[in-house]
């Protein structure tokens, strides 16, 4: 499999443009990419997935063992194909500053794969020799490979920063030049979705176009086509066949809620989920053969008149919550399970009322980083005593003031026992609500309880129960 990792010296750098500029390029020329990206990201891997025509994989070296972060890979790189992957914040950056863990220099290493640095050299000369020899040192059996530089003035400024890295031996690809006008819009969580954003397609070719005259392409498939060999573990955690089908999941897949794992759905699948996508801004109530719901993560603060306005699908997922119908919500998913949501501008909208609490948007964040979730109280997914590893980005916190609880809700299901106990989730009879995003792999077991939890469910309305 041939494979490279774009990676940056810091945030903001620049990744997410040219990683999407090189797989548009590439995939221009007749290669077959298939897309990464390093960490529990969301957003970022649909511009991947937009300009490769294949579904982004996250590769995480803290939520996932070191065997399955392999297996994500290499069951997902088509044979012949290139895989591509992008880096997450700076290249040393991961779960704490003691270790290389979670961090794409870990995800390097893990794969055996080559590293193209990015350089933001706006505001350098013979100083970007510097930077570099710092990266290059740290760890030094991160391969690095190559590298582009961004943002600057010129071929002029270009030809500088390439002599002075020179002396470093390292190849330089070429680099891209300052323009504002090209940056994607962003807000509270980092970029805007892909499915928000009008005329993507032409960023994508423009970006692609930028990286065939200012980056040197034969040269970079020169140094990354030899094959590393990349096979799948002996036990893998995705079963290698399916399970016969045993009950109908309906997942929510609309622009205000987007944010899942692949594994998560893939994993539900395999242990017999069939999988059954609705919208919560469009469809008006939930399929009269659903068994069970999964609302993942997304912006439902940005569409909450919509969400609110949609009275009938409230209503039918109050009632089949109120029946027992199994209904686990991440995130936004979470937040939409309230009585209520509070958006930036303090103004109120309705939502399902399943949690007697609101979910008010905060002028500042709640929450970054990995969670280790430590269940407090059994539940149709985890129990007691277990810890199931995720991730959780929020810019609201729940609000319990002035309702009244309702009867069979109980507060706080997990802590995190990373974060100083902090406690989170909620459960109402079957629906588990909480912030953060739990990534399946580190606790499979939760597709099983998952389908046996919609199994008993279907088996009570067969059997006529209100």
């Amino acid at each position: 499999m041939s494979r490279f990792i774009i990676a940056g010296t810091h945030s903001g750098v620049g990744k997410t443009t040219i990683t999407s500029a090189l797989i548009r390029a590439l995939k221009k020329r007749g290669y077959e990419i298939q897309p990464f990206k390093v960490g529990p990201d969301y957003i970022d891997p649909g511009y991947h997935t937009l300009a490769s025509g294949r579904h982004t994989r996250n590769l995480d070296g803290w939520m996932l063992t070191a065997e399955q972060v392999v297996e994500v890979m290499a069951r997902n790189t088509p044979e012949g194909g290139l895989a591509l992957i992008e880096g997450v914040m700076g290249l040393f950056d991961g779960y704490s500053v003691e270790s290389i863990e979670g961090s794409t220099a870990h995800i390097a290493l893990i794969t055996d794969t080559p590293v193209i640095l990015i350089v933001d050299g706006s505001k350098m000369a013979r100083s970007a020799a510097a930077v570099v020899l710092g990266y290059k040192m740290l760890e030094q059996e991160v391969n690095i490979g190559a590298i582009i530089f961004n943002r600057l003035g010129g071929e002029r400024h270009y030809e500088i920063l390439k002599k002075a890295v020179e002396p470093l031996n390292i190849p330089v690809l070429g680099y891209f030049p300052r323009e504002e006008d090209t940056k994607l819009p962003e807000r509270h969580l980092g970029l805007v979705p892909t499915s928000e954003m009008q005329e993507l397609e032409k960023y994508l070719d423009y970006w692609g176009e930028m990286a065939e005259k200012y980056l040197d392409i034969d040269k970079l498939v020169n140094l990354f086509s030899h094959k590393h060999p990349l096979n799948l573990p002996d036990n893998p955690t995705m079963p290698r066949e399916y399970a016969k089908p045993q009950c109908n999941l309906a997942v929510v897949k609309d622009k205000a809620f987007t944010f899942y794992y692949p594994e998560n759905l893939e994993l539900l699948e395999a242990r017999g989920a069939s999988i059954v996508e609705i919208s919560l801004l469009e469809d008006r109530e939930l399929p009269p053969d659903c068994h069970g719901l999964y609302i993942g993560g997304g912006f439902p603060e940005v569409f909450a008149s919509r969400l609110s306005q949609n009275d009938s699908m409230r209503k039918s997922i109050e009632k089949a919550a109120r029946e027992g119908m199994p209904v686990y919500g991440e995130c936004g998913g979470f937040m939409y399970l309230t009585r209520e949501v509070k958006d930036f501008e303090g103004n109120t909208y309705p939502l399902a009322g399943v949690f007697d609490c609101t979910a008010v948007m905060c002028s500042k964040r709640q929450a970054l980083g990995y969670a280790l979730a430590r269940t407090r109280i059994d539940n149709f997914l985890t129990l007691k005593g277990e810890e199931t590893k995720g991730h959780e980005f929020h810019w609201s916190e729940i609000n319990f003031e002035g309702l009244e609880e309702r009867e069979e809700l109980d507060k706080f299901v997990y802590c995190f026992p990373n974060k100083g106990n902090k406690e989170d989730g909620l459960l109402y009879k079957n629906v588990l609500g909480s912030y953060v995003h739990l990534h399946f792999y580190s606790n499979p077991a939760i597709a099983d309880r998952f389908i046996k939890a919609c199994k008993s469910y279907c088996e009570f309305k067969q059997q006529g129960g209100r």
